[in-house]
């Protein structure tokens, strides 16, 4: 459950980004990357909290877990970055091509 909660940003991202690229809702493409990016850090935050609290519950002293939901975390703020920056540049494309 816990990779759930750092997925749904990037989700987010490909669904709504690509809908704002299209015109179909109204927020722009620059809310919707702050609210991704926001998601990310604030779910992966939570995320962390229950990791922890699983962990104090179960009188489990190990903390690799904790490592990688760190590292899951950085991947995937990684690959919404990079999900971003894509449809950024698809924006831009389309914005010489009507020109």
């Amino acid at each position: 459950m816990h990779i759930i909660l750092i997925v749904i940003p990037l989700i987010f991202q490909i669904i709504f980004g690509r809908k704002a690229i299209g015109g179909d809702v109204k927020l722009n493409f620059g809310t919707i990357c702050l609210i991704s990016f926001l998601g990310q850090i604030l779910l992966t935050i939570l995320a962390f909290n229950i990791i922890v609290y699983y962990l104090e519950k179960n009188n489990n002293p190990c903390g690799m877990a904790l490592v990688g939901l760190v590292m899951f975390s950085l991947i995937f703020t990684l690959i919404l970055i990079i999900t971003m920056i894509n449809q950024y540049r698809i924006i831009k494309s389309n914005e010489e091509d009507e020109e």
